[in-house]
C-alpha cells in the first residue's frame, strides 16, 4: 500500500505548529476544490495518524454528518487508518485507490470554522502530560477502540455519526500532542458512543419487535 503525492507536494508539517496552525497551513496550499488524501498525507509527515484522523473525524462531529455519503467517503479511510494504528504501523499507508481519492475543501473549512471555537479551547488546555496514555500499548489499545468507533461512523446510520467522530476527534487531539488527558477523555467518549448505539437500536429493536408482535398477533 502507498500514498501518492505530486513533486512539489507541500512541505511535511514538522510537529512545532499548533493544531489550528497546522490545518491553516493545509488549506493555504491546497487552494483546489478537491484535496487529494494522498496530498494531506504527505504534508502532515511524522504526525500523520493523529493529524489525519482529526482531518476525517471532524467533519463528521458536525452538522455535515448529515449529508448523504459523508459517512463512507471520510469513514472507510479512517478505518484503515485506525486499523493500522491498532496493528502497529510506524506511519499510515493508503491504497493508491483510496489515497486519489479526495475530501471537499469546502466541506473541510466549514467543518474547521464550526469547530474553531473548540479548537481555540482546546489548544489552550492541551499540553504534554501522562506519557504512558499515549505510548505505543496505549496507541495500539487507541487504535482497536477507534477502529471500532470508525466502524461505526462509515455505517450509514442515522444519529450514530457524530458520537462516535468525537470520540476519534479527541484520541487524534491526544496523539498529536501527547496528552494523556485527553486520551482519558476519548475513552469516556467512546463509552459514551456506545452507550447512545445501544440506546437508540435497542428502543428501534424493542419497537420493531412490538409491532411484529401486534401484526403477527
Amino acid at each position: 500500500m502507498t500514498s501518492s503525492s505530486p513533486p512539489d507536494a507541500a512541505v511535511p508539517y514538522d510537529g512545532r505548529r499548533s493544531i489550528r496552525e497546522m490545518l491553516a497551513e493545509l488549506l493555504a496550499r491546497h487552494r483546489e476544490d478537491d484535496i487529494v488524501l494522498g496530498d494531506i498525507l504527505a504534508f502532515l509527515g511524522e504526525r500523520a495518524f493523529g493529524a489525519l484522523l482529526l482531518i476525517l473525524a471532524l467533519p463528521m462531529a458536525t452538522p455535515l454528518s448529515a449529508i448523504p455519503g459523508v459517512s463512507s467517503v471520510f469513514g472507510l479511510p479512517m478505518v484503515i487508518i485506525c486499523a493500522q494504528l491498532m496493528l502497529g504501523y510506524a506511519r499510515p499507508l493508503l491504497p493508491d485507490a483510496l489515497a486519489r481519492r479526495t475530501v471537499r475543501r469546502e466541506a473541510l473549512v466549514r467543518a474547521l470554522e464550526r469547530a474553531d471555537p473548540w479548537l481555540i479551547r482546546i489548544e489552550r488546555a492541551v499540553h504534554p502530560r501522562m506519557p504512558s496514555l499515549t505510548g505505543p500499548r496505549a496507541e495500539r489499545a487507541i487504535g482497536a477502540a477507534a477502529t471500532f468507533m470508525a466502524t461505526l461512523l462509515a455505517l450509514p446510520i442515522p444519529g450514530a455519526n457524530q458520537p462516535p467522530a468525537l470520540a476519534v476527534s479527541l484520541f487524534a487531539v491526544a496523539l498529536i500532542e501527547r496528552d494523556g488527558v485527553f486520551a482519558i477523555l476519548g475513552w469516556i467518549a467512546v463509552f459514551a458512543a456506545i452507550a447512545i448505539f445501544v440506546a437508540i437500536y435497542g428502543v428501534l429493536f424493542a419497537a420493531g419487535m412490538f409491532m411484529f408482535g401486534k401484526v403477527a398477533g
